[in-house]
Formats: structure tokens, sequence, C-alpha cells
């Protein structure tokens, strides 16, 4: 928004005045004896430059701060619609107004057909989601009923999973307005982990794998349904990469800012190249895509959903050697910001 750009914009003004000022110059040179009106002339010219550059110094400070603020929008990617002139004297300037609102609207009107075909796409799935739990139910009841042992654990397991990955489609789903919903309560962390623990249980003893509970008698303040999720993720992941006959730990320690609860596994571990990438969306890694059991989504939906709760989840691992997450409660958190 400098001089130069207000010369380009008024090209033709000033040509006009230019070609306006050598003719006028011109009719009065040949129309008197240059002796005698020489001076005339040349003091009529100072006076026109004079009163033209001080209408044009004007116009040029109107036209800056008229659009300076649209400009500075643009720039900063800021709304331009707070930045454009309410009382301008520009038909452009109007013009911009007219052409911001009408995009505006037209944008509006996109984004409610978005969220409208997404809330009728959200109400299937839920629906969906609690349908398809009832036949499996059945199947589950059915299993029972199987005379062969090992076929039945087998077949146990994989309803297990597939009731995992159902809840798993029904919490994305409602991940982008779970806010709604909320409950923030004080839970006891102890009897969450056994209720995530008795859900997994088939996991556990299909791969038999030990669970060590060290203390994990506290209370903090979250919402059950979605700590309940986080944990079945971390859990589950758990159970999914640590080897057969292997050790999970879950314990709790208290420091002055927060209440950390781990889960330790002694499993194949995560990659030193992959670990930063870990909560990434869609990130499987190479052991996750070795077993290719990973979708990528749950680690990404518990951090996303730990940090709306104002938690934070960490993880540290070493191949070979096993992974560690840590869930930090803050005892500071201000609930009435969770979104």
């Amino acid at each position: 928004m400098n001089i130069i750009a207000y010369i380009k914009n008024s090209s033709l003004q000033i040509l006009y005045f230019i070609c306006i000022f050598f003719t006028i110059n011109l009719i009065l040179l040949s129309s008197s004896p240059i002796d005698e009106q020489f001076n005339d002339i040349i003091y009529m010219d100072f006076l026109l430059l004079f009163i033209s550059l001080i209408f044009v110094f004007i116009d040029y400070r109107r036209w800056k701060y008229s659009y300076k603020g649209i400009y500075d929008a643009i720039r900063m990617e800021k709304i331009v619609d707070d930045s454009l002139p309410h009382n301008s004297y520009y038909f452009e300037a109007q013009l911009i107004k007219d052409v911001v609102r009408f995009k505006n609207d037209e944008a509006d009107k996109k984004v409610n057909d978005v969220k409208s075909a997404f809330e009728e796409m959200n109400d299937y799935i839920i629906k969906w989601v609690h349908e398809i739990k009832i036949p499996i139910s059945v199947c589950e009841l059915i299993t029972g009923e199987i005379d062969d042992t090992d076929v039945a654990e087998q077949l146990i397991v994989e309803y297990t999973r597939i009731n995992f990955f159902i809840n798993q489609v029904l919490y994305t789903s409602r991940a982008s307005s779970y806010s709604e919903d909320l409950q923030i309560n004080e839970i006891s962390i102890e009897n969450m982990i056994k209720k995530v623990v008795k859900r997994n249980a088939t996991l556990f003893i299909s791969r038999n794998i030990n669970l060590e509970l060290g203390n994990i008698h506290y209370d903090v303040l979250s919402d059950e349904k979605w700590l309940s999720y986080i944990l079945d993720q971390l859990i589950n992941n758990a159970c999914k990469y640590v080897t057969r006959n292997g050790k999970i730990n879950i314990y709790a320690k208290e420091d002055f800012k927060s209440i950390n609860l781990y889960v330790k596994d002694n499993g194949i571990g995560v990659q030193e190249k992959d670990i930063n990438r870990i909560f990434d969306r869609g990130f499987t890694g190479e052991n996750g895509r070795a077993l290719s059991k990973s979708t990528g989504m749950g680690l990404y939906l518990s951090k996303k959903m730990a940090h709306k709760l104002n938690h934070d989840i960490y993880v540290k691992s070493e191949e070979g050697n096993g992974t560690e997450f840590t869930i930090c409660f803050y005892k500071l958190s201000d609930y009435s910001k969770v979104t």
C-alpha cells in the first residue's frame, strides 16, 4: 500500500491530467508571444501543479486508509470482513464489501450443508454400531454352546477384537462433537482400570499375559466414558504388541502438580525414528505395519481427547525393550475450558 501502488491504480487519471496540462500550455504559448506571457504561464503552471499535488495527496491518503485494513488482513490471514471500511467514498470498496459478504454467505451455506451431511452420517454410524452389537452378542452366547473349547476361546478372542474396533468407530464418529456430552466427575482410577482389564480379559488369557497392578488408589477429575476409551486403547495396544507370556505393569504416582498413570509393557517397543510420530493420525510405524493390526487412529484419538480434557499423554519406548505410556492428570486443570 505505497505511493507506487497508488500511481499504478490512478495511472489513467494522472495521464489525463498530464495531457490537459500540456494542452493548456500549448494553447497559451501558441496564442501570444512567448516573451510577453512566459512568466504568467510559468506562474500558472506552478499554481496548477501545487493545487494538483494537494488533491493527489488527499486522495492518496483516503485511498490508502480505505484499503489498508483489507490489505493487512489478507497479509496477516485475518478475517477480511472485520477490516472493510465502514464509510468509504470508493465504489470499489463498496463492491469489495458486497463481494465479501456474498462469499461469506456462500461459504456459510456450504459449511451448513457439510455439517448436515456429517451429522446424518454420524447418526447412521451410531445407529449401525448399536445394531451390529446385538448379533455379535448373540454369537457370543452361541459360542458358549460349542463343545470344542479351543475353538470357542478363539472365537471369543475375535469377538473381543470386533467389539474393540466397533467401539473405536463409535468414538471416532463422536470425537468431533464429544464436548456436548462431557461429564466431568471425580473418578477412581482403580475402578476404571479394573473395568477396562475385565473388558480385555480374553486378550490377557489367550496370550497368557501377566498383569501387575501397582498403587492405583487415586481419584482424578475426568470424563468417565472418554477416559475409559483412552485406557482401553492403551491397554489393548499393550496387549497387541507384547509378546506371548509377556508382562504389563499399571501403576500411578503423584507429584506436586499432577497424578501420573503409567501403562508399561515389555513388548516389541517402538523404533526411535517413529517415536515422535506415534500420535499422528493414521501413523502405524514399522512395527504396526509388520503386525498388520494397527489403523493408526487409536493413539491419535486418545491424544486428542486427553488434550481436550486437560490431560496429557506421553510415551517412552525402546525397540525390543517395551513401551511406557503416561497419562498426566493435572491438579489445576481448568475444566470450564474443556471443549
